[in-house]
């Protein structure tokens, strides 16, 4: 429940700060601040999209997704990157037609003074989506504190261009929407790319990798494994494999070591939701090799 109260107070804030950029843009004609109220109505959007992602990929396993719904929070988080890339084309293409054709903006004083609103409000709501998203594990709740993040960069470099303005070089406030639009950019390509390699059943880490392994190799009962496979569920990481063990061992026995190692990697690796091992005899899979 946590992760979808800072998803609708992630709402909250951005409403109010598109209500207020866009207001203020229609007073002053600032291409730069027009930019951020278009930054802002996108962010707007991606954080429903956050919140419908969040709430779906908490309800439980059913017939038709038997692995549960936990990637509907990289979908989230997919579409959210595509709507950044589509306003960063836009603000950039307007603000190469305002260098070569300059207007005047007005009141650029009551300009700053809502972007140092904004700025403050997107800086603490960007800290809070933060710890929640590291807390919880959500990478849908993390674009959305990125979409803050970038928004503190863009909002200062249209601070800056409305200075530049007020002070007579109408064309900062033009550069200052051409930097807005290149963080916007990047923002979505590094969100993109992590959500397509959920989307694609991206691997663990070698760092995850290397304590799983650790932990078969302290099961003195386990003589070797093999087809060691992992793959995400959103935040969630899924790990399947094959460990070898006596020839002699009853049934039980050897259903309880595989219980046991399940156990542990699910408790000492972060991340892990759910482990399948399955059990081969030893001698009878090196029989097979020579």
């Amino acid at each position: 429940m946590e992760k979808l109260k800072a998803a609708s107070y992630s709402i909250y804030v951005n409403v109010f700060l598109t209500a207020a950029k866009l207001a203020v843009g229609l007073l002053t004609g600032s291409i730069g601040i027009f930019a951020e109220f278009l930054h802002s109505l996108f962010d707007l959007i991606a954080s429903g999209f956050a919140y419908i992602g969040i709430y779906k990929a908490q309800q439980p396993p059913d017939e038709t997704h038997p692995y549960g719904h936990e990637k509907f929070e990289n979908l989230s988080s997919l579409l959210q990157t595509a709507l950044i890339a589509i306003t960063a084309i836009w603000v950039a293409y307007e603000a190469v037609m305002r260098l070569y054709h300059p207007q005047a903006i007005e009141s650029s004083e009551l300009g700053i003074a809502v972007m140092l609103i904004a700025l403050a409000a997107d800086w603490f709501i960007a800290k809070f989506l933060h710890d929640v998203s590291k807390k919880e594990g959500s990478v849908a709740l993390e674009a959305d504190a990125y979409h803050f993040t970038s928004d503190l960069w863009s909002t200062s470099a249209v601070i800056i261009g409305l200075v530049c303005a007020n002070l007579g070089f109408p064309q900062g406030d033009s550069i200052g929407a051409l930097i807005v639009a290149a963080f916007m950019v990047r923002l979505s390509y590094n969100l993109g790319m992590k959500a397509l390699g959920v989307l694609l059943d991206k691997g663990a880490t070698d760092d995850e990798i290397e304590k799983i392994v650790a932990i078969l190799a302290k099961e003195p009962q386990i003589k070797g494994y093999h087809k060691l496979r992992t793959r995400h569920m959103g935040s969630k990481l899924v790990v399947d494999m094959h460990i070898l063990v006596d020839d002699n061992l009853s049934l039980s026995k050897a259903h309880a070591i595989a219980n046991k190692v399940e156990g542990r990697i699910t408790q000492q690796v972060p991340g892990v939701k759910d482990v399948t091992i399955h059990v081969e005899p030893f001698e009878e899979e090196v029989g097979k090799k020579e």
